[in-house]
């Protein structure tokens, strides 16, 4: 057994080879390196402006999971109810990214069951929407960002959401 750490979330991931994606927050294998050779990446003083576009983030995230986390619980189907938790999962942990980064606390409407329609099929292209809008957004604060860290973050969200595209089709 191999133990695993991604650079993005931090969490550490047990297994016999690297997984192509972190299990929690979904960032890419390259991200991912062995224990032994992590080294966690600390954002710098953060300028206003950072602070105001990670808040953005923030808020986005939380959203999403909500909104995921109640189309979880109209889903069709058991792969359906699967997904939806799932993408909360992701959404909730980039949240967590996002907070450990600006240095608070994680927000208590973070698991909370948003409103969604009562159909599926809505939910998905519903998802889809959101996962366009995220992938706009971190492009756009990521062209404008100096920090290194938040360019990593943001740079791997973009990945990640790009990932989830393909899912709510």
């Amino acid at each position: 057994m191999n133990l695993y750490r991604c650079r993005i979330c931090g969490d550490t991931y047990l297994g016999a080879e690297k997984p192509t994606n972190c299990p929690f927050c979904g960032a890419h294998q390259k991200l991912l390196v062995t224990a032994a050779d992590y080294e966690p990446t600390v954002a710098g003083d953060l300028s206003r402006k950072t602070r105001e576009n990670l808040q953005r983030v923030l808020e986005l995230q939380v959203d999403n999971s909500s909104f995921l986390r109640g189309a979880s619980k109209v889903a069709d189907s058991e792969e359906g109810r699967a997904l939806f938790s799932a993408l909360a999962k992701v959404e909730a942990e980039h949240a967590s990214v996002i907070c450990r980064v600006l240095g608070v606390v994680k927000p208590e409407e973070l698991y909370d069951i948003g409103e969604c329609s009562p159909s599926h099929k809505e939910n998905l292209a519903e998802s889809h929407r959101r996962e366009e809008r995220a992938i706009n957004l971190y492009r756009r604060l990521a062209e404008e960002e100096k920090d290194e860290r938040v360019l990593q973050v943001l740079e791997a969200f973009v990945e990640v959401e790009n990932d989830h595209l393909a899912l709510s089709k």
